[in-house]
């Protein structure tokens, strides 16, 4: 039961422990990816860079959305209602996922008839496919345990027991080529999502089977709504990931795979810096759409306001410890890497107002504002891909990272700005009606 007031150190110890768990989960991502850098030559890094890239928009597609729909029908559903709405929106997801992973193949297939493709590419098609289909699945089962506020559980499926088995394999039998690499990733991936439904099955059980008769004839109309949200969250998702992502896609038609992969690994360095707010929303989000939900509006903007003071001083502490230490992280990956460090402090500045500007994003999401929010974002991020394509083959990686800082914080700033308007200032006053 959440009181009227969550303190910011009252915010961070309820989220120490998932906090410890995150940070060994980017621990072992970076541990992940050093031990690539260091097997594989820098073409075939970037190559799996470019591959892991690509995996990261076909998932978005093929989830179309449902993850975050997951985690906010699951967060307010009733025990009678769990079963029926995680079985609609996994037979959605999979219906959505083999789609999309058919249309990889044979797209692929289509294009290599009119311009012959990398032969090391055509090799990571098929499991970049399959792996579309796996990360969707731990995505839906994540958010599941997550909305009903199993967050550690979700935590194990967001990528630490991938990285865990990748990891051992990459140690007990090194790679040469990213096809190697990317069939490692394949199989701990496969291990991690059989896991997650075991997880889920363990923790959601034996709601998750009840479905009774009486819900059939709701089905239809639960789908409508799932469906229309998804919608919307798919878009956003989408401009989301082409904020942070798209600059390697274009990067790849003008520039060299090793120079790709120095600019990948700046940019997996900067990611590190989110991973706080990823722990502070899963601790937050399903607590925003149930308050939300009840019209428990004033302790709505407690736990709002907590979270943004504790990211903004968690956003200002490590970028300072970043910049001052960055040199020496990058000189790990070897020399070909350091002139990554510009790139990574650059990106870092995005990242500050990712973390900066608080949970605005997910409050607004959580709070049913998903139509203004699609719409804010469709608009900027038209002009973020329209400046990748202008700048970056003039200007290449240093364009790249700017670009893409610049989107950041100009993204976050509007969903702060629009939390203030809608959600802090309206809740308040409806607060003050309820009373």
């Amino acid at each position: 039961m959440l009181t009227s007031a969550i303190a910011p150190h009252q915010l961070l110890k309820k989220s120490a422990f998932l906090l410890v768990v995150k940070v060994l989960a980017s621990l072992l991502a970076l541990i992940f990816h050093y031990l690539l850098a260091k097997q594989l030559s820098p073409s075939q890094f970037g190559l799996f860079s470019l591959a892991m890239t690509c995996l990261m928009f076909s998932s978005v597609f093929a989830k179309q959305g449902l993850d975050q729909v997951m985690l906010r029908f699951m967060a307010k559903s009733t025990v009678d209602e769990m079963g029926k709405l995680y079985w609609i929106i996994v037979i959605y997801a999979l219906l959505s996922a083999c789609v999309v992973a058919l249309l990889i193949v044979f797209g692929f297939t289509f294009m290599r008839d009119y311009s012959p493709p990398d032969e090391q590419l055509a090799l990571l098609v098929p499991l970049i496919a399959v792996l579309t289909i796996i990360q969707t699945f731990l995505g839906i089962n994540s958010s599941a345990l997550n909305g009903k506020e199993h967050a550690i559980s979700a935590l194990l499926f967001s990528g630490l027991i991938t990285f865990v088995v990748a990891i051992f394999l990459l140690w007990y039998a090194p790679v040469n080529s990213a096809y190697q690499a990317l069939m490692y990733f394949t199989y701990a991936a496969v291990i991690a999502v059989v896991l997650s439904f075991i997880f889920v099955s363990a923790k959601l059980s034996p709601e998750i089977w009840q479905i009774k008769n009486g819900d059939r004839y709701d089905i239809g109309k639960n789908f409508f709504q799932i469906f229309t949200v998804s919608r919307q969250v798919l878009i956003i998702s989408l401009a989301a990931l082409a904020t942070q992502q798209l600059s390697i896609l274009i990067l790849a038609n003008y520039v060299s795979l090793a120079e790709l992969a120095v600019f990948s690994l700046a940019l997996k360095l900067s990611l590190l810096m989110s991973y706080p707010l990823m722990v502070i929303n899963m601790i937050t989000a399903p607590k925003y759409a149930k308050l939300y939900h009840n019209k428990k509006y004033n302790e709505f903007n407690h736990l709002a306001k907590s979270s943004t003071q504790l990211l903004f001083l968690i956003a200002s502490l490590g970028v300072f410890l970043l910049y001052l230490t960055l040199d020496d992280i990058l000189s790990y990956f070897g020399p070909v890497y350091l002139g990554s460090a510009v790139l990574v402090k650059i990106l870092l500045i995005g990242q500050w107002f990712n973390l900066a500007t608080g949970s605005s994003v997910s409050i607004l999401l959580m709070s049913g504002h998903e139509k203004l929010h699609r719409r804010n974002t469709l608009y900027l991020t038209s002009v973020n891909i329209m400046a990748l394509f202008i700048f970056i083959p003039v200007y290449g990686l240093m364009a790249a990272a700017i670009i893409t800082m610049v989107a950041m914080a100009i993204k976050n700033l509007v969903s702060l700005y629009f939390v203030n308007k809608l959600i802090y200032s309206k809740t308040e006053c409806l607060e003050c009606v309820n009373k």
